[in-house]
């Protein structure tokens, strides 16, 4: 039962509007389904690679309160500046000779997900309270391997949805005309800059 538990589970977090998955949306919609890809990709492994043994060591207690609120708001901060970096790429035509538009200029799809996803309170108390709570409860029950079956079906429930999301993103940009792109990239920062603010309003609200 814990597997299919944390497949709903990570399939539902996923579905929730939030910084990471508005991220991989608009970096589908500008840049195609590989840059989304490795947005996506970047919170997986930096979940198993970080947030799940912190969880596991500190049971988030490091995160709550000030800790948080810091975190929260740095994320808010990226994600408002991403937003503005979007919006000046749909107001400024893309041309090779252009150094504003060299490669090096903006920051690559998997970096910004890392940085998204470590400037984020949530993975630190998800992890440090729900994730680790299933992950020892597996443990003493059924040994390593029953422990890791919520890791792993969490995130494959998350992946699951945020493949859809891909498709869809990935669909629209082909069908759209590309005299439409320089207004993508501004719906693609309005949506950053909005997450921002509202991953702002939320942090400030609820732990401050």
């Amino acid at each position: 039962m814990t597997f299919p538990l944390a497949f709903a589970i990570g399939f539902s977090v996923a579905s929730i509007p939030g910084p990471t998955i508005v991220l991989i949306t608009t970096e589908t919609l500008r840049k195609g389904a590989r840059s989304g890809l490795l947005t996506m990709t970047a919170p997986i492994l930096l979940d198993a690679l970080l947030m799940l043994p912190l969880g596991l060591l500190l049971q988030a207690s490091l995160f709550y309160g000030r800790g948080a609120l810091v975190l929260g708001l740095a994320g808010a901060a990226l994600l408002i500046w991403l937003g503005f970096q979007s919006m000046c790429a749909g107001t400024t035509s893309p041309h090779p000779s252009s150094p504003i538009f060299t490669e090096g200029k903006e920051l690559p799809s998997f970096l910004k997900g890392l940085l998204t996803h470590l400037t984020s309170p949530y993975p630190y108390l998800y992890w440090g309270t729900v994730g680790s709570s299933f992950v020892r409860q597996g443990y003493e029950n059924g040994g390593a391997w029953a422990a890791a079956l919520f890791p792993v079906g969490f995130w494959l429930g998350a992946s699951t949805f945020t493949l859809l999301v891909i498709y869809v993103a990935a669909r629209g940009k082909k069908i759209l005309p590309p005299r439409l792109e320089p207004h993508l990239h501004r719906f693609s920062g309005v949506l950053l800059i909005g997450s921002g603010i509202f991953l702002a309003l939320k942090v400030w609200q609820g732990l401050f």
